[in-house]
């Protein structure tokens, strides 16, 4: 499957003790993570992309340009519980990616993005509490030199341009290969974000 699970079921989400369990779930299969504590996933643990031979130096200078050192920070905000952490793994995974807040619904994306001062926000359209699109113009008071990413499993033109009109950087869709989605963020981070 290469495509993101949309639901807990599709991750196959075992307990909060254990993790996650799921053959190769969302592309993930040898990221390159050993020791990740209370992960489950087969696959997980075996060379693959990642971080070997990357050294500390080569990490900070592959997030330069944005105005200070080091990995791009992430806020991933969706309440899928096995979705948000299978990204939260994946961009942990990668030298130029930090992960530094996790919301289950849009106020806590709001509160987390206020507090951690994130260079990019992944944020989920269909949450309780409120939704991403509620969300997403608090988020970008709060943080206006963040990207800020709709993540969702919805398509369709209408969407796009209301989250774009309402600040959003762009539009994701949920079926992107774990490769396309790292590089389409990474190529986004890059670039200075017009205030």
């Amino acid at each position: 499957m290469d495509r993101w699970p949309s639901t807990d079921e599709d991750v196959g989400v075992v307990d909060a003790d254990t993790g996650i369990s799921g053959a190769g779930v969302a592309g993930v299969t040898g990221a390159g993570v050993s020791g990740a504590p209370g992960v489950g996933a087969p696959g997980i643990g075996a060379p693959g992309i990642g971080v070997a031979g990357v050294g500390v130096a080569e990490r900070a200078g592959l997030a330069r340009g944005r105005g200070r050192p080091g990995p791009y920070r992430v806020v991933v905000a969706d309440d899928a519980d096995g979705l948000r952490e299978l990204l939260c793994l994946l961009f942990d995974t990668e030298p130029d990616f930090t992960v530094v807040g996790r919301a289950t619904n849009g106020a806590e994306a709001v509160e987390v993005v206020s507090r951690t001062g994130p260079d990019l926000v992944l944020l989920d359209v269909a949450m309780p509490v409120l939704d991403g699109i509620g969300a997403l113009p608090r988020v970008r008071r709060a943080a206006p030199e963040a990207h800020v990413v709709i993540f969702t499993g919805f398509s369709g033109g209408s969407l796009r341009e209301q989250v774009l009109a309402l600040g959003a950087d762009e539009l994701m869709e949920k079926d992107l290969s774990t490769g396309v989605l790292l590089d389409r963020l990474r190529q986004m981070c890059r670039r200075p974000r017009p205030l």
